[in-house]
């Protein structure tokens, strides 16, 4: 009892020197163990993409690749609440706003009805000298919060980025296929036989990156393939 007392003084302490703040907008009006404030949840841009099969990342596919579901999360916008929070992932290196992020993706996932059409996640490789950079592989952490609100396994050696591409902001839908063309490759060819897979990354522009990995993956006997993106851009 002591034990508890003392460690829940230093974390009233250190929360007074060292406020919890919201990841959106910096406030430091937030529940216990909240990441994002309610005011900016409220304003989170919902698409409502994985309660429709036609939607607008299904129309990046169409034609292209079979894709059996598709959506993305919120809509990206330069200079955006949305842009914020994947920087703050991405560059920032918050893991755990990641992972909520990618939680809150998997429950609207389960409330559209379609989690029991997966049976397993598997997210954007990185390319390994980028991933050792970073540190982490920010569509992975989505990944791992989809799983955890969907209670599906997450996927990570399967299928691998074997050569390093330049960032794809900036360039032309054209110019975005010739940059990913052949950058993937499978390492574990039965892992995912037969197997209902959920592509999963933090942006999705073109598609030309997720369709260039998931021309890989539709290799694999008997997979089903279904995307989700934390976002949609129409353009960056």
């Amino acid at each position: 009892m002591v034990k508890n007392s003392v460690h829940q003084y230093w974390n009233d302490f250190v929360s007074l020197i060292y406020p919890q703040t919201c990841a959106g907008c910096g406030s430091d009006r937030l529940d216990k163990d909240q990441l994002i404030c309610w005011s900016c949840i409220t304003r989170l841009p919902l698409t409502g993409f994985e309660k429709y099969a036609d939607n607008l990342v299904a129309d990046l596919f169409t034609g292209r690749i079979p894709v059996a579901r598709s959506t993305g999360f919120l809509f990206f916008g330069k200079d955006s609440l949305v842009q914020h929070l994947i920087y703050r992932v991405k560059y920032k290196g918050n893991i755990q706003l990641g992972f909520a992020l990618g939680t809150m993706m998997g429950n609207a996932i389960v409330e559209a009805g379609w989690w029991d059409s997966i049976d397993t996640i598997v997210p954007l490789p990185l390319n390994k000298r980028k991933q050792e950079k970073r540190g982490f592989n920010q569509a992975e952490i989505l990944a791992d919060g989809i799983g955890s609100a969907m209670n599906k396994p997450v996927e990570t050696v399967a299928v691998v980025r074997s050569k390093f591409t330049d960032t794809q902001t900036r360039k032309s839908r054209g110019e975005r296929w010739q940059n990913v063309a052949d950058v993937f490759d499978l390492v574990n060819n039965h892992a995912l036989d037969n197997k209902r897979v959920l592509l999963v990354d933090d942006v999705v522009t073109t598609g030309a990156t997720l369709e260039a990995c998931a021309q890989v993956l539709l290799k694999i006997p008997g997979l089903t393939l279904s995307i989700a993106t934390l976002a949609f851009a129409s353009k960056i």
